[in-house]
């Protein structure tokens, strides 16, 4: 169903929500990235709840933050082995549940900053799943040394990745493609969803059977680890995660995606890589409809916001 001009076919108007998530991560000796995080996204709480209040507002859209409750602890329960990632799971969970009664759906993490006055239901068409994927080939994502070494076969595959950990992009591509192997698709892409950004309409979105498959996915993917189809240093930092098992649905049932543009998902992060920008310049801002600021450097970023 397109929806035009904020109106249904009946002649109904057309319901938008945009929520996200803010839990304290309360866990004892938390190592300095996750410290680091936590200080900031408290620091800076009422500032990036109202931005996003603000762009719900040019969206025509309800704005909900759901933080520790009731619903939030009757879930982690259910997959409290996965401490800190259980997260990221019940965000896709509530992005189906809204689904259920809201005919847009924009998920957006608490440290995503929207920067733009278009309407991200008006710029992309709603009956397709909306996410940007990079393509984490070698290529674009392992550093020249590495490739170097690779190609000089100075290292091996396993000794250039078993110390990348389990957040690298081409590591959860290796999980994706090993889940896909074990169903009998060989399939070739390096796609992984970046799912701090997500939206798409009650059609687009009830397609997708997250929550309906995790339990089978979470199976499948300790599978693919025994199985070690890329070497056993690689498949051991495979862990259960929302971004592997998101794309894995998309490209196993064939799903109706669109890729959004970097512009619409900017992702700042301190780290060496090719699909990121690592520094908050004006000309990264003046660029970037929604930034992604992984890397909590708020301060840096209000002062060229302003």
């Amino acid at each position: 169903m397109l929806f035009v001009n904020n109106l249904t076919p009946y002649g109904g108007s057309v319901k938008n929500i945009i929520y996200s998530i803010y839990i304290e991560n309360n866990d004892n000796n938390l190592n300095p990235i996750h410290y680091h995080t936590k200080t900031q996204l408290a620091k800076h709480y009422q500032r990036l709840i109202d931005i996003k209040k603000d762009y719900a507002t040019i969206c025509n859209a309800e704005f909900k933050l759901y933080e520790n409750d009731i619903e939030w602890q009757e879930f982690k329960s259910k997959y409290n082995s996965y401490q800190f990632d259980v997260i990221n799971l019940y965000k896709i969970y509530l992005w189906e549940k809204l689904a259920n009664t809201y005919d847009n759906v924009l998920y957006l993490d608490f440290d995503v900053i929207p920067n733009t006055s278009e309407s991200f239901f008006d710029k992309f068409d709603m009956n397709y799943i909306c996410v940007h994927s990079p393509n984490a080939t070698k290529e674009n994502v392992w550093s020249k040394s590495m490739l170097t070494n690779r190609n000089n076969n100075k290292h091996t595959f396993e000794y250039l990745l078993k110390n990348k950990g389990k957040y690298n992009m081409y590591i959860k591509a290796l999980a994706k493609k090993s889940m896909l192997a074990l169903d009998n698709n060989f399939n070739t892409n390096y796609f992984i969803a970046n799912t701090a950004i997500i939206g798409g309409n009650s059609n687009a979105i009830k397609q997708l059977k997250f929550t309906e498959n995790l339990n089978h996915m979470i199976d499948l993917l300790n599978t693919a680890k025994k199985e070690s189809l890329f070497g056993e240093e690689v498949s051991k930092l495979f862990f259960t995660n929302n971004e592997v098992f998101f794309q894995y649905l998309i490209d196993k049932n064939n799903l109706k995606w669109i890729n959004i543009p970097y512009e619409w998902h900017t992702y700042i992060v301190d780290a060496d890589g090719k699909i990121c920008n690592n520094e908050i310049t004006e000309d990264v801002v003046k660029n970037s409809k929604m930034i992604h600021l992984i890397n909590k450097k708020f301060d840096e970023l209000w002062k060229v916001l302003k």
